[in-house]
C-alpha cells in the first residue's frame, strides 16, 4: 500500500520559485500552501511538523517535513533536497527513520516510511544507494512551474507595461494632490 501512495513526479505547481531556489525556500513554500501539498500528496496524510527536533543522544536533528498516514497508521519522514539525488541522503534519512521508530512510534504505528523528494534522479544511483537498506524509503522528483506558458504571457502586460502605469498613476496621484491642496 505504501507503494501505491508514492508518486512520481509530485507536481508542485502552486509554488512560485525561480531558479535557483534553496531547500528552505521549497520547505517555506510547501508549508504556505499545506492544503494544496496535502492535496497533492494524497488521501490519507496528516501534517505533524516541519523542522521538528528529533534529539538523540543529546543532538538535535531536524526531518524536514512529517506527515501522519491514518490509513496505514505511520509516520512519513519527507526530506527536500534541490538538484540531483545523491546516494548519501539515503543514509541520512534512513537515520531519521530508525530514529523517529526508536524515539516516537508506539506499538500501534507501523514502520516510519521515508521520502526523499528531489528535482532530478537517476534510476540505477537511487536502487544501489537503496539497495542494502532495511528501512522502507522512496525516491520521488518533484516539478515546479519556473514560467508561464507562451498562451498566458501573451496575455499579461510585461513588466515595462506595468511600470508605466504605476509611473502613470503615481503622475496623476500627485497633480489631483497639488490641485486639492491649491498648489499649482
Amino acid at each position: 500500500m505504501a507503494e501505491q501512495i508514492l508518486r512520481d513526479p509530485y507536481n508542485f505547481d502552486f509554488l512560485t520559485l525561480t531558479e535557483p531556489f534553496a531547500e528552505r525556500e521549497l520547505e517555506r513554500g510547501l508549508l504556505a500552501h499545506l492544503r494544496d501539498l496535502l492535496l497533492e500528496l494524497g488521501r490519507g496524510f496528516a501534517f505533524v511538523g516541519s523542522q521538528v527536533p528529533l534529539v538523540v543522544d543529546g543532538r538535535s536533528f531536524y526531518i524536514d517535513l512529517r506527515f501522519y498516514h491514518l490509513r496505514l497508521h505511520c509516520y512519513f519522514a519527507i526530506e527536500l533536497k534541490t538538484g540531483d539525488f545523491q546516494p548519501e541522503y539515503a543514509g541520512k534519512l534512513s537515520f531519521y527513520i530508525s530514529a523517529i521508530d526508536g524515539t516516537m512510534r508506539t506499538p500501534v504505528d507501523g514502520p516510519t516510511i521515508g521520502l526523499l523528494l528531489c528535482e532530478s534522479r537517476s534510476g540505477p544511483i537511487v536502487e544501489y544507494a537503496l539497495q542494502n537498506l532495511v528501512q522502507p524509503i522512496g525516491v520521488s522528483t518533484y516539478r515546479v512551474t519556473r514560467e508561464l506558458p507562451e498562451p498566458v504571457r501573451e496575455e499579461l502586460p510585461s513588466v515595462e507595461d506595468l511600470q508605466d502605469v504605476v509611473k502613470k498613476l503615481h503622475s496623476e496621484m500627485e497633480t489631483l494632490r497639488k490641485e486639492q491642496s491649491g498648489e499649482e
